[in-house]
């Protein structure tokens, strides 16, 4: 499959927003101002990731809704800047609804990890880290050769950092659990980054899940509205018909003479 060739270098690092990105950015900024301009509500409680709610209260939606949530901004603007340097090469490889799906699966990833790890803990875990670990393995995948600053101090090619950030996260997750940092959500991420890519039987039965539910979905909606045209053209037709046999083919107008027309064809 073409879209995930690898390559060695990418000229185009960090160069400019692409449209899904630029809208998950928009969207990760507008929830956190509203989080802080109405710190009343228990955002974190209702949309962050809750373990021991997820499924004791079948709140599932807990699953996606915790990755567009940050609770602190150097959380959202760390996030945010890894995303704006990465996503648009991948995007512009993949194509937005199939770079907006892997987003999303490694996002959904992080937090299954990380609910498995602690499926009795009543902290919220929130933030786009897992979907960013995602992307960022993607990208190591992708152009592996490419030279970065970890950390913004130290110049390494990205397949070597990533290595690094996996060794940091799974030393704090064995050293400090109760951090307060969802290791486990940022390496169930790069998880299922790594899975998705390496694994064509995944990318072609998810991509095929994803596809066949829409085709699903297109399908029964066209079927349905050509029913109801037929329905409203039939009432249409059944209202001309008397007129013409009270008043004549004279007391029709122009459009009822088009539908008439429209019904012959049939």
């Amino acid at each position: 499959m073409n879209h995930y060739k690898w390559s060695n270098s990418y000229t185009g690092f960090g160069y400019s927003l692409t449209k899904t990105v630029k809208v998950l950015i928009i969207i990760n900024v507008s929830v956190f101002i509203l989080i802080h301009l109405t710190p009343r509500f228990p955002w974190l409680l209702i949309f962050g990731m809750v373990p021991r709610y997820v499924f004791n209260r079948l709140m599932l939606w807990q699953l996606v809704t915790y990755m567009f949530m940050h609770a602190s901004l150097m959380h959202l603007a760390i996030n945010m800047l890894m995303l704006w340097f990465f996503g648009p090469a991948i995007e512009n490889a993949w194509g937005k609804r199939q770079f907006l799906f892997y987003y999303l699966f490694t996002g959904i990833g992080a937090s299954l990890c990380s609910f498995i790890i602690a499926s009795k803990s009543s902290i919220p875990v929130v933030g786009a880290s897992g979907a960013i670990f995602g992307i960022l393995v993607a990208y190591a995948m992708m152009f592996p050769e490419t030279i970065i600053l970890l950390f913004f101090i130290f110049p390494m090619k990205i397949k070597h950092a990533v290595f690094v950030l996996v060794g940091i996260n799974l030393l704090g997750a064995l050293s400090s659990p109760g951090s307060g940092i969802a290791y486990f959500a940022h390496l169930g991420g790069g998880l299922f980054g790594y899975l998705y890519l390496k694994s064509e039987w995944i990318r072609i039965h998810l991509s095929n899940l994803n596809l066949a539910y829409i085709r699903a979905r297109w399908s029964k909606s066209k079927v349905h509205k050509k029913r109801s045209d037929q329905k409203d053209l039939d009432r249409q037709v059944d209202f001309i018909l008397d007129k013409i046999s009270r008043h004549g083919m004279e007391s029709l107008t122009k459009e009822e003479r088009k539908v008439l027309e429209r019904k012959s064809r049939q």
